[in-house]
Parts: structure tokens; sequence; C-alpha cells
């Protein structure tokens, strides 16, 4: 077996402690590494986890991405992350190469460290990752499996190893993909990152209908038009139609390089209103209301600069049923 190497630097804005690798090994001998990987070196005081986070990958770009999310959040969501690299080639000899590294971050003032464990899964052992799970996950922690690019399939034993699914929308190209995650989070709670990112568009809408001018259209709206790329377009229209109500017929949906909206509202007298938000080139979201010969409102709000992190520390703060997104997700599949 290799031994530890001990290495300095910075890794987003956690650094690297210490990192070990080898190939063709067993589950054991990772665990073992493991333990000795954090003796040599002068730790924190604190090793800190809230979870054990799962990253499922068939790329390795898909991984890094999904990693360098984690470390962006530096100490403020510990966790020991696992990541399971495999190709869906299963017609091959069985193996499993390792690499792990001894993080170090700030929480609330104080130095922390938490392992990062990367396996690559060869042949018919990827037919098996939910067993490769359970020998690295920290006792009496939650176990978030985070699904990269695509949606396991219901039947998929890894997702018995998982208490919490955390899945993007903005990666479906296809409508049909709704459905399938629907059936999961009838099953165990679902983190959508898509949603976490749409709460501005959401706020920015419920707040056009405030006021005694703009309140009464809230239950007069007849067409909605959404756009943007097919996941957060479709989650956006379920949950607008969930919210106000509305029938399929409704709904126009359209792609765009960014989401937004505009709903049309006509009160009982025949009063026309415009809703609307919609993202520019960059990153401000304009929202505006309209009453045709009367009052206007606008607020216009500036988004987080879009790095892989985006969504993911609110995501990570909610690992429980959301009953609002599910309803969206009911609505969205059969838009």
């Amino acid at each position: 077996m290799a031994q530890p190497v001990a290495a300095q630097g910075a890794t987003g804005a956690i650094s690297l402690l210490s990192v070990w690798s080898d190939e063709s090994v067993k589950v054991g001998e990772v665990l073992a590494a493991l333990d000795e990987l954090r003796r040599p070196e002068p730790m924190p005081p604190t090793r800190t986890s809230v979870l054990t986070l799962v990253i499922v990958a068939k790329q390795r770009a898909e991984a890094a991405r999904a990693q360098a999310a984690v470390h962006e959040l530096g100490g403020r969501h510990p966790a020991r992350v696992l990541t399971l690299l495999f190709d869906g080639d299963r017609g091959g000899a069985s193996g499993l190469d390792a690499e792990l590294r001894l993080l170090g971050g700030e929480a609330e003032g104080h130095q922390v460290w938490f392992e990062e464990i990367e396996l690559q899964v060869r042949g018919q052992a990827s037919m098996h990752l939910d067993s490769l799970i359970e020998p690295f996950t920290l006792p009496d922690l939650p176990v978030v499996c985070w699904f990269v690019t695509e949606l396991p399939d219901p039947e998929d034993p890894l997702l018995a190893a998982a208490d919490v699914l955390v899945v993007d929308a903005r990666q479906f190209g296809e409508a049909a993909c709704f459905a399938t995650l629907l059936t999961l989070a009838r099953r165990q709670p679902v983190v959508d990152l898509s949603w976490a990112r749409l709460m501005p568009w959401r706020s920015l809408l419920a707040g056009l209908f405030e006021g005694p001018d703009f309140r009464p259209f809230v239950t007069c709206v007849v067409r909605s038009e959404v756009w943007g790329r097919t996941g957060p377009c479709r989650l956006l229209g379920g949950w607008l139609a969930d919210r106000l109500d509305l029938p399929l017929s409704a709904f126009e949906l359209s792609a765009a390089p960014h989401v937004g909206l505009r709903l049309h509202a006509r009160s009982p007298s025949g009063q026309a209103a415009t809703f609307e938000v919609i993202r520019g080139d960059g990153r401000l979201v304009s929202a505006r209301a309209a009453i045709a010969g009367g009052p206007e409102s606008e607020a216009v709000l500036q988004l987080p600069e879009a790095t892989p992190a985006w969504g993911l520390p609110e995501a990570l703060s909610r690992l429980e049923h959301d009953r609002l997104y599910e309803r969206a997700l009911r609505r969205a599949v059969e838009l």
C-alpha cells in the first residue's frame, strides 16, 4: 500500500492537509488508510461532519464539479464526502481505485477538518454501489446521495442506502424525467438544486402581488408564459400551476437560456394586468407588475455569482420533505 503523503495548498475555500491514493484496493485497505491518514498530521482541534455526502457520477468532470461545490462551502457544511465514480461498463473484472483527502476549513471561527474519499469502481463491482457506501458512513448522521447529472432508476439498490437524494432539474433534458423524480420524491426526501436557485423568482413574483391594487389579481390569472431550460422551466410552471390553481391550457412553455415568466390577469370588471419576472444576460432579475391604465410596481434583485455551489447551502440545510416542491413536481408532470 502507498503511504500517506502530506500536502499543503488550497482547494477552493478549504486547505488540503493530506492525501493518499492507490489502485486495485479492497474496502478494508481503504478504511485502514483513512485511519492512518490522520495520524501524522497536526490536526485542527475539531473533526466536524454533519452528514455523509455521497456524490454519484459517471464522468470525472461531473464529479469534479460537485466536489468543487463542496470545497467552496469550506467549513459551513462539513461532511464526509464519498465520491463514487463508475462508467456503467459492468462486463469487465471488478476493481477499485481509491484516493483519500484530508481537508481543513473554518466554521464559525473554529478550525475544523473532514475527509473526502473518492472511489473509482470498475466492472461488476459497480452493480453493488450500495454495499460500498455503508463502511464509509458516519454513525447517527444522515446519508445524502447526490446524483450529479442523471436520475437513478427507482429500483436502484443505491437508493436504499440514502436518507435524502440531491438532484438538479437543470440537468434534465427531457420532460419525462419529472415522472421518475416524482416517484422518487414519494419514497424519500428529494432536494433539488434548481428549486433552491429558483427562490429569487418565486419571491419576486409573490412580492408583485402585495398591496391593495395588485392583490386582487392573484385569483384572476388567465394565461402564463414560462421559459428557460427544460428542468427549471417546467419546475417553475408546476409551482405556478399549483399555487394559482391554473389549468394546463393556461400555460405556454418555451426554451430560453435563462428562466423567466409572465402572467396575464384580468379582473371581473375586465381590467387587465401583467406580472413578470425576467433575468437578463447578467445577474440581475427584474420584476414588474402593471395594471392597464393604473399603477405599476417594479423590483430588482441581484443573483449570487453562478459558482458551482450556487443553491447547495440552502439544499443541504433542508434535508426533509418539501411539500411545496412535491406539489410543484406533480403539476410539472402534467404540463
